[in-house]
């Protein structure tokens, strides 16, 4: 019989970490929602002590709000503190783009391509969670390319917060991946146009904003 490694705490820490991240961003945990460890703790089969760990990383990354008497809730998204989350990652983002698209090569151009096409079949299958790896997958190249691995852990602690926006309040750019701009921005870095791929770049962010700045808040302060 083949030896069995034990299965470590901090495994069931993370598991229930991305478990509990990708409901909240997908908005099964709703914004304001109460979250109970104990309860969470039985609905995973973990003790609680997992389960405790993990919502406190939640806490550290701005999705899980903690309350007096060691209670918690989903962070409540209003309209400003979705603009707040967008004027950071787009300053981050866009930065990111103007570094790093002159430094990326034919691979990196074509990485992004098929992070994009995983994206857009995902989207069409209806799993719009692993739709957002991909456009996240396709943005990394980007972030790599830079050569300062500082830019991609900052946008990484970002970037839940912003997905959780983006899947919540523009749900049609994940949906319609395989034709928003991330299409016409690889266009142009395929035809060799940089510039142009960072301008549509910033076309989005300014875009995006726009939705969200029209937006009414939803779901407690």
């Amino acid at each position: 019989m083949t030896p069995l490694a034990p299965i470590q705490p901090r495994y069931l820490r993370d598991q229930a970490f991305l478990s509990l991240r990708e409901a909240i961003v997908s908005g099964r945990l709703a914004p304001g929602d109460p979250l109970v460890i104990d309860s969470l703790a039985e609905t995973f089969g973990l003790s609680s002590m997992p389960v405790r760990e993990a919502v406190k990383r939640l806490v550290a990354d701005g999705l899980v709000e903690e309350l007096p008497r060691r209670a918690h809730r989903i962070a409540p998204l209003t309209r400003k503190t979705a603009l707040d989350v967008l004027g950071v990652m787009e300053v981050l983002m866009v930065g990111a783009y103007e570094l790093g698209v002159p430094q990326l090569d034919a691979n990196g151009v074509a990485a992004m391509r098929a992070a994009l096409d995983r994206a857009a079949t995902h989207a069409a299958a209806g799993d719009l969670i692993e739709a957002l790896a991909g456009i996240n997958a396709m943005h990394e190249i980007v972030y790599a390319a830079t050569g300062n691995p500082e830019l991609g852990r900052v946008l990484s602690t970002v970037g839940p917060r912003f997905d959780r926006v983006l899947y919540l309040w523009y749900t049609e750019s994940i949906v319609e991946v395989a034709t928003s701009y991330r299409h016409d921005l690889l266009s142009a870095l395929e035809r060799g146009e940089r510039a142009e791929a960072i301008e549509i770049m910033r076309r989005a962010w300014r875009r995006f904003r726009a939705v969200v700045a029209a937006r009414a808040d939803e779901g407690p302060a």
